[in-house]
């Protein structure tokens, strides 16, 4: 009777070790898998809040670049109204308005978001598809923008500027030749600066558009954080 007892004991006492030995190993890994877990969560979280700031950024400077834009927009249509209306009498202010046109809105950037989460490696951490893809669209945009504001400083450049020093006198301001101002030449060049600002415009909207809605998908996932 004795015997079994101390086997029982014994049975017992391998058991309790076996336990012991089990929650010794699988404590410290689960501790570690738990710290792991935060870190990997606060690390998306902060990449979530990047994302944002930068967003932020973009959309502020957008709205100042796309109010800038249809400024001049807007009177490189009142310099077309003047030619096509024949109106003389307003060849000083069609000349003034003509000045005008070397204003060109300018929203370079250097990277974006994506590519810089890209180039981080950062893009890792957002899971997100639909996320990842629409900063992606995002990225394309911008590199749209920046294609069409280098062809309007071209055109500035190339016609604008040119025509300016043909048919105005600067300093002081007179308008030398007011027949050159309403030919069709200078015209259609008028036209050709109207429709790449109206492209720009609708670029710059549809860019805005695009930010909230990122924006929105990215405080979606903040919240789950």
């Amino acid at each position: 009777m004795e015997a079994k007892r101390f086997v029982e004991l014994k049975w017992v006492h391998y058991v309790y070790e076996f336990f012991i030995v089990a929650v010794g190993i699988s404590v410290p890994f689960l501790l570690d898998r738990w710290n792991d877990n935060r870190l990997e969560k606060r690390a998306e979280r902060e990449n979530y809040e990047y994302i944002l700031r930068e967003l932020q950024e973009d959309k502020e400077e957008l709205q100042g670049v796309s109010k800038y834009n249809q400024h001049f927009l807007e009177r490189a249509r009142i310099a077309n109204r003047i030619i096509l209306d024949g109106d003389r009498s307003q060849a000083d202010t069609l000349g003034r308005l003509a000045m005008e046109l070397r204003n060109v809105s300018d929203f370079h950037r250097n990277h974006s978001v994506y590519e810089n989460l890209i180039n981080s490696e950062k893009i890792k951490l957002v899971r997100n598809r639909d996320l990842t893809n629409k900063l992606q669209y995002l990225d394309e945009l911008n590199t749209y923008i920046n294609r069409l504001e280098s062809n309007h400083l071209d055109a500035a450049i190339n016609f604008a500027i040119p025509a300016l020093s043909q048919y105005l006198r600067v300093e002081p301001y007179k308008v030398m030749d007011p027949d050159g101002l309403f030919g069709y030449t200078f015209h259609n060049q008028i036209v050709l600066f109207i429709s790449i600002m109206e492209e720009k415009a609708q670029l710059y909207q549809r860019t805005l558009q695009e930010i909230g809605t990122v924006g929105a998908l990215v405080e979606q996932e903040l919240a789950r954080k």
